[in-house]
């Protein structure tokens, strides 16, 4: 599938390589996968989780190069 917008081409690139790389590493297709609701809820909550951890980390990364750049400034001053 093809789109006239960038970031969603982007998107869609990246979760077709993502679904080649499950279908190697499974032997199967999301949709051929056998789990029962509780266990797609589970795995749901755990990359739910994952995605905050992912995000406390770039919060503080992005603190860090914000300190760096007023320590910068201030010795410019």
């Amino acid at each position: 599938m093809n789109t006239k917008d960038p970031l969603v081409q982007k998107v869609i690139n990246r979760m077709a390589a993502r679904s080649e790389s499950g279908i190697k590493k499974f032997g199967n297709t999301m949709d051929q996968a056998d789990k029962t609701i509780n266990e797609w809820i589970l795995d749901t909550q755990e990359e739910l989780m994952d995605a905050c951890l992912y995000l406390e980390k770039l919060k503080e990364e992005l603190r860090k190069k914000k300190d760096l750049w007023n320590l910068k400034n201030l010795k410019n001053k």
